[in-house]
């Protein structure tokens, strides 16, 4: 397997004879050794934090392409469950980590990619088992959101709220506006998941972040039991998909793979409070990266995020689509970055986060 992995042509160079006859050994050494999980020493992770910090958001201010990777080591090291979260199906990288299914795998990253780096063989399963992909929220977006809009309203002082702070890319991306720079940030991210809030402490803890409040409790609970005297200048989140990515069967979860009692029942138990939760905080801008999906059916997400914001009063605010260009499949030819458009009609392969402002 050492020999294998992350070395050039390792694969690619073999007949298809001698690879197939080494491909059941490669794929049980993979299934006994487990999923390849990424680990990085800490002059890594500093200069993977040093690189986010550096990153400029003034130039093509609501773009960023999948490329832009700026401070996802640091969100890999610590979120070690990543590779467990199932889709609506119960499958995930951790339960497709066999035998047949990493045979698949290396067929299909020996046919794209000259070499079979560890993080590709991840990928390749995916792509082979059906599994579709798990999205961190890139740090650098959350870093451009939160640097236009403090800067529209000439904001030194911020407040950050994400009621769904996940992997933590929104955490580091919108603390990295106040690490020696004029603009002072105070991020408050609430999760359920305990394994995701430990994690995000760590990082917390790793990066020496300060203002910053982490709550472990459903969003929907947290912001009822806010302080109403609280005040916060910016929500921004990406709250669950429905039952596209299940994160654990932990009871404080919006929806698990044991409690799948419907869409519009978790609209109302968890979207719509949590919406309503977020306005009545006096948020200025409400900020949400969703998009329609398609599981074991189609779910109109963004569609019902906007209409619950319009049943409170409130719209999207022209011009302000910050849009992440995704990763492709491999053997997908790139698309042309285009500009930042008004429109909710987002591609497959793009990520985007809508601003919503209180109608005048």
């Amino acid at each position: 397997m050492d020999a294998i992995l992350n070395r050039k042509h390792a694969l690619s160079s073999l007949t298809d004879a001698e690879f197939e006859a080494m491909l059941p050994q490669l794929a049980a050494e993979l299934e006994s050794h487990g999923v390849l999980y990424e680990t990085y020493s800490d002059s890594e992770i500093q200069k993977d934090w040093a690189l986010l910090l550096k990153k400029d958001v003034t130039t093509n201010p609501f773009n960023i392409s999948a490329t832009e990777v700026a401070g996802m080591k640091v969100l890999r090291k610590h979120m070690r469950h990543f590779h467990a979260v199932r889709n609506y199906k119960g499958h995930s990288v951790e339960s497709r980590w066999t035998q047949p299914c990493l045979e698949k795998a290396l067929r299909f990253n020996r046919a794209q990619h000259s070499t079979p780096y560890a993080s590709e063989i991840i990928r390749s399963l995916s792509f082979a088992n059906g599994l579709g992909k798990v999205t961190m929220y890139r740090p650098l977006m959350a870093k451009k959101v939160v640097s236009y809009l403090a800067n529209k309203d000439g904001l030194t002082d911020v407040r950050v709220l994400d009621v769904c702070a996940g992997w933590g890319g929104r955490m580091i991306g919108a603390k990295s506006m106040d690490k020696g720079g004029a603009l002072k940030v105070h991020y408050t991210g609430i999760d359920p998941c305990a394994k995701t809030y430990e994690a995000l402490r760590a990082i917390r803890d790793e990066l020496e972040l300060t203002n910053v409040t982490l709550i472990n409790k459903p969003a929907e609970v947290a912001l009822q039991e806010m302080d109403p005297g609280a005040t916060y200048d910016i929500a921004l989140t990406s709250p669950p998909y429905y039952n596209l990515e299940i994160y654990s069967d932990e009871p404080t979860q919006s929806v698990s793979s044991s409690e799948l009692d419907g869409y519009q029942t978790w609209l109302n138990k968890f979207l719509s409070p949590v919406i309503a939760g977020i306005i009545g905080l006096g948020v200025k801008y409400s900020c949400w990266s969703v998009k329609n999906f398609k599981t074991d059916k189609k779910y109109d997400l963004l569609d019902d995020v906007i209409r619950i914001h319009g049943e409170h009063g409130w719209r999207l605010l022209d011009g302000a689509v910050f849009t992440m260009a995704n990763s492709r499949r491999p053997g997908q030819k790139a698309q042309p970055t285009q500009k930042a458009q008004p429109s909710t009609e987002s591609k497959k392969t793009e990520e985007c986060t809508y601003v919503f402002v209180r109608t005048t």
